[in-house]
């Protein structure tokens, strides 16, 4: 189970965001090599190997339930004494050092490992190009930007609730759209609207937010989602399509970022992530050991 964000540290060398196979592989040869990491999960790591019923080409494991090799990766990181920290990165400021923002803390990082796996969500239309005007991931990190005003947010899970109750003590108006069931917590001053975006409607801001039938005049649209798409966190990473873009040695576009895994593109298979998110880690630590040179840097081999 992933502890409390609370033990973050204010720099690391290297910050592993994912806890799936790609982020456990890479933590695990960062912790062999004694670097200075930090692997960021979620409440519940690598839901999709859990619900594989068989797993047929896990080399020494013949026929394996996903939940058991699941379970077997948590053991042998717990074994290694590696803890995976609960925390939701919303954005990240491009480096080196890097710098990962979440809702209540931030902290640096000189290289950093992606391994987000895939977003299931398509982004809402005009998503993107209102991004940072707008629309944004974290209500209660933008919200005095939102005083009086009005804001919609679009959530696939219960976390939504507490961001839009936080915005009740704040804005003039909040609307929320669940794409869940069973809402459970929410703020009577909270408006619930049981449509389906269409489109996030703005030029240069947002203005409207467009359910169909239904058209809401708001200031900002925040989106709760499970995997923020990775071309959302960082500016200037370079996409191939919907995959991050990646080299052989997983390097992306910006230098000391890799990615790992599902979210540098198919096939999506188990073995070639956790293949990735081993190989991300040995050329972050090269990376890392040429920062610390003091002579001309030495390619990564």
């Amino acid at each position: 189970m992933p502890e409390d964000f609370q033990t973050i540290k204010s720099r690391y060398e290297l910050a592993i965001v994912g806890c799936g196979p790609a982020g456990l592989a890479a933590a695990l040869n960062a912790k062999i090599r004694k670097r200075d990491f930090i692997l960021l999960g979620s409440e519940f790591c690598s839901p999709k190997l859990s619900k594989a019923p068989q797993i047929d080409n896990w080399l020494g494991f013949p026929e394996i339930g996903g939940e058991e090799l699941r379970q077997r990766f948590l053991s042998h990181v717990k074994e290694q004494e590696i803890t995976i920290v609960n925390f939701k990165v919303t954005n990240i400021y491009p480096g080196p050092p890097y710098t990962l923002m979440g809702k209540d803390k931030s902290f640096e990082a000189d290289a950093i490992i992606l391994a987000t796996g895939v977003s299931v969500e398509k982004l809402f239309p005009g998503e993107a190009e209102l991004l940072g005007r707008g629309v944004g991931y974290c209500a209660t990190c933008d919200g005095p930007l939102y005083k009086n005003k009005s804001v919609a947010i679009i959530s696939y899970n219960k976390d939504g609730e507490d961001e839009a109750n936080f915005m009740a003590d704040i804005c003039s108006k909040v609307y929320y759209i669940p794409y869940y069931k069973e809402i459970s917590r929410l703020d009577p001053r909270v408006e619930v609207k049981k449509g389906k975006v269409k489109r996030i409607v703005g030029d240069s801001n947002v203005k409207q937010l467009d359910l169909g039938e239904e058209q809401l005049a708001v200031d900002g649209v925040f989106i709760m989602r499970e995997t923020l798409p990775a071309e959302q966190l960082i500016s200037g990473l370079e996409m191939d399509e919907a995959a991050i873009k990646v080299n052989h040695k997983l390097e992306t576009s910006l230098p000391g970022l890799f990615a790992a895994g599902d979210c540098t593109g198919q096939p999506f298979q188990l073995i070639k992530a956790a293949g990735e998110g081993g190989t991300a880690a040995l050329h972050a630590v090269k990376y890392l050991d040429n920062l610390k040179s003091p002579g001309p840097k030495v390619p990564i081999l």
